[in-house]
């Protein structure tokens, strides 16, 4: 019942000019999904939604609020935060302030201010939204609980750690290159093809690898036509040889020289032409 006392105490102490939403005090749940790519650590809000810190890798750590019954009127939504109880203070910490569309049903900060309700939260605080709803003639306000967050918080701050370093973003478009009349891999394109492959084995949403290869235009077709098609297969080769990349997820096209990056009148054009290009497809 101590663990109540707080968030019954601020509700009560609280003027009612703004209608609350708010899990309840006895039956507050916090739900933690972890994986290499996101973490999210959300509770659900009875006749407003839900509510929660998300963060995907690569990404920033954003504070969402979902609703399903409360669409916005077009307005303003106030991102702010109550005082805990032992502070003897009904005044509310503004974070920020953003315009709200007619029917908007996700309101969202992320960054700094994201992480700043997060540590409030920790310390006893209450993250809240405020806006005007379209189902109320007077504002409405929408809690996130502190009850049982010391429960879930530990997995969510390990999965934090964990995220994978690796976005979709970073590794979705690869470009390597090769030597004069060559179609070995180098290095650092061995360690480029690794992150691809490392993030592939992560993300189940990717469908295809898109290997497309090319050549400059020096040399005879004769020459260039299995030398594009030996680029492709030595990224396929490495993929599948080293990673363990099921091989019906990739797609090998050769180009040779019909589709060149750079003009291939200068030295540093026709060694930009001698590639391979790797793309994620989602």
């Amino acid at each position: 019942m101590k663990k109540l006392l707080p968030l019954l105490c601020f509700l009560i102490a609280q003027p009612l000019l703004a209608e609350q939403f708010q899990a309840p005090v006895t039956d507050t749940r916090w739900q933690v999904v972890e994986s290499p790519l996101e973490c999210s650590l959300t509770q659900e809000i009875p006749g407003f939604g839900n509510a929660g810190f998300y963060r995907r890798n690569g990404s920033a750590l954003k504070l969402v609020f979902n609703t399903m019954t409360q669409p916005a009127a077009q307005n303003n939504v106030q991102f702010q935060v109550a005082p805990a109880p032992w502070q003897n203070s009904e005044e509310m910490e503004t974070l920020t302030s953003l315009p709200t569309k007619a029917g908007q049903t996700r309101f969202q900060v992320e960054g700094s201010i994201a992480m700043e309700a997060l540590v409030q939260l920790q310390e006893g605080r209450f993250p809240l939204i405020e806006y005007r709803s379209q189902t109320f003639a007077r504002d409405i306000q929408v809690l996130l609980s502190t009850i049982r967050l010391n429960d879930s918080l530990p997995a969510f701050q390990q999965c934090l750690q964990n995220l994978h370093p690796d976005s979709f973003e970073e590794v979705s478009k690869l470009t390597v290159y090769f030597p004069l009349g060559k179609a070995t891999l180098d290095n650092s394109s061995k360690q480029a093809l690794s992150r691809l492959a490392g993030y592939v084995k992560l993300d189940d949403s990717i469908r295809q690898i898109r290997i497309n290869s090319h050549t400059d235009n020096y040399g005879r077709k004769s020459i260039n036509e299995p030398l594009s098609d030996a680029r492709a297969h030595a990224v396929k080769t490495y993929l599948l040889a080293e990673h363990d990349i099921p091989p019906e997820l990739i797609q090998v096209q050769s180009y040779v020289d019909h589709k060149p990056a750079a003009s291939n009148k200068t030295k540093d054009g026709r060694a930009r032409n001698r590639r391979a290009e790797v793309s994620l497809i989602r």
